[in-house]
């Protein structure tokens, strides 16, 4: 038995289709492609603004491809942008981030978050106040995550970081991978990659309120230089959900947008 998908190949039944439970931020390569955003393929979902002309490429798989100079995606607000609200999501609640990459051995900043209250364009050096980093590092071609959250026992609140490499995974060059992290909404964070897990660290949750979403952009604090995902690499579907994905249902989504033999799908090296 097999399940026909409008956008791609048969694909087993095993896969399941996308799991539809809280999910906020459904994200294709192939579809919602705007001049200006990446439009959210949830009803009624905020959608991710284009910056610094990101290219989008239809060589197969559909991706987005970045210069390594200034481009990234991120929130959606302004007139003519995907409408004025940006697309976000709560860290301090539970939560599952997943993206596809082709990493290309430079560093790429899979997922930034910072408050959406405090967000102006980056480009007119305006503070950004980040909470949560996940990238891969080319210095070890591995996961490093930093979650950044508020010490409210004092006046003046203080800022406390915790960061955590996970060394049991080592991305190869040129290789299209789905990573997944998620958050059980109490302190526990799990990475998985294709659909395996990682590993697991606990560290202090990051602060209450919405965060916005960002791609291929970093900035460690407010007054940080802020660095960019390196040339040449590919970003692909990007899933967002307001829940922890159990390890079955990170599977069954690695198995649904994955087929080694069709380059509309996220096969190894296309």
């Amino acid at each position: 038995m097999a399940i026909l998908h409008t956008t791609g190949p048969l694909i087993p039944a095993l896969s399941g289709g996308l799991v539809p439970t809280n999910l906020t931020g459904n994200f294709l390569a192939t579809a919602g492609i705007n001049t200006n955003y990446w439009d959210n393929q949830v009803s009624s979902g905020a959608n991710i603004r284009r910056f610094n002309g990101v290219t989008h490429s239809t060589t197969d798989p559909d991706h987005w491809l970045f210069d390594g100079s200034n481009d990234y995606l991120g929130k959606s607000a302004g007139s003519g942008y995907g409408g004025s609200t940006p697309f976000t999501y709560n860290p301090s609640n539970a939560f599952t981030l997943a993206q596809w990459f082709k990493y290309n051995n430079v560093n790429h900043h899979i997922f930034y978050s910072c408050d959406a209250d405090n967000t102006p364009d980056i480009e007119f050096g305006y503070p950004i106040f980040p909470r949560l980093m996940l990238s891969v590092l080319t210095s070890n071609d591995q996961c490093r995550l930093k979650v950044v959250s508020t010490d409210d026992s004092g006046f003046p609140a203080q800022e406390e970081s915790a960061t955590h490499t996970f060394s049991n995974f080592t991305f190869s060059d040129d290789v299209w991978y789905y990573v997944t992290l998620t958050y059980n909404g109490s302190n526990l964070y799990k990475l998985y990659v294709n659909g395996s897990f990682v590993g697991s660290n606990a560290v202090r949750e990051s602060d209450n309120g919405n965060q916005v979403v960002m791609i291929g952009i970093e900035r460690d604090g407010a007054g940080a230089s802020i660095a960019y995902t390196g040339a040449n690499t590919k970003v692909g579907h990007v899933h967002v959900y307001t829940r922890e994905l159990t390890n079955s249902q990170v599977r069954q989504n690695f198995l649904h947008t994955h087929d080694i033999h069709n380059t509309r799908w996220y096969g190894r090296t296309y």
